[in-house]
């Protein structure tokens, strides 16, 4: 009987369902320079959530950085922190390949807050993409990939923490830019929505690597997107 019980483990645990599982946690262990945002990710448990879907998208900031998340009170730390993981898989090729420059990405946020739960991404003329909550400036850059399992999750940071302008208090103001603008709120258009797959856990773990200089070369202006 023993024999055979191994085997049925050894198939569970051999099957796409088991190999797809990935915990976002394990996959930052070894990076110290995210050590507060992983922190967050479980205070809030939303690592735990994030391991429970299909496919996902992990957008995080350095601790040098994290200050306005940590900042938040904890009615709004959570919801914040949870609008940083898209309900889908993307990495720098895939955002490329859109067939539009702008686009509103569903995460996972929407499952509570279906007008909050979403990003706002843009892509400017040099290649450079852009990430911003409801609300507020589309100014979050993609600065590179942290790890990645191809189709199943992928973790990436961003250049700042990315809160809907509700969020925003006298103690944790909206960050200046110099220079021309163009990189304003933006109304994008809802591709990118039909790329959402929603929860059932399963996914995979880390390669890392940066984004192309194309992507992470120049500081010129988020293109204003179509309307509606």
């Amino acid at each position: 009987m023993a024999p055979k019980i191994l085997v049925i483990l050894l198939l569970v645990a051999a099957s796409p369902a088991a190999l797809a599982a990935f915990d976002v946690i394990q996959m930052l262990a070894d990076k110290p320079r995210y050590a507060t945002f992983s922190k967050l990710l479980q205070q809030t448990k939303v690592a735990g959530e994030a391991n429970q879907l299909r496919a996902a998208t992990l957008l995080v900031v350095p601790d040098k950085l994290v200050k306005s998340l940590t900042s938040l009170p904890d009615d709004k730390l959570g919801p914040a922190v949870a609008n940083h993981v898209l309900l889908s898989y993307f990495d720098p090729i895939k955002l490329d390949e859109m067939k539009t420059r702008t686009a509103i990405l569903p995460t996972l946020l929407s499952n509570t807050d279906k007008k909050l739960g979403v990003l706002n991404y843009s892509r400017a003329d040099d290649g450079q993409m852009y990430f911003g909550a409801p609300g507020a400036s589309c100014v979050a850059k993609l600065v590179k990939v942290v790890a990645a399992r191809p189709y199943s999750v992928s973790i990436m940071e961003v250049s700042e923490p990315i809160l809907p302008a509700g969020f925003m208090t006298s103690t944790v103001a909206a960050p200046r830019r110099r220079g021309k603008g163009g990189k304003g709120t933006i109304k994008p258009s809802a591709a990118g929505l039909e790329d959402s797959k929603m929860v059932v856990r399963k996914p995979g773990e880390g390669v890392s690597g940066k984004v192309s200089s194309k992507d992470t070369g120049s500081k010129s202006a988020a293109p204003r997107p179509a309307p509606y």
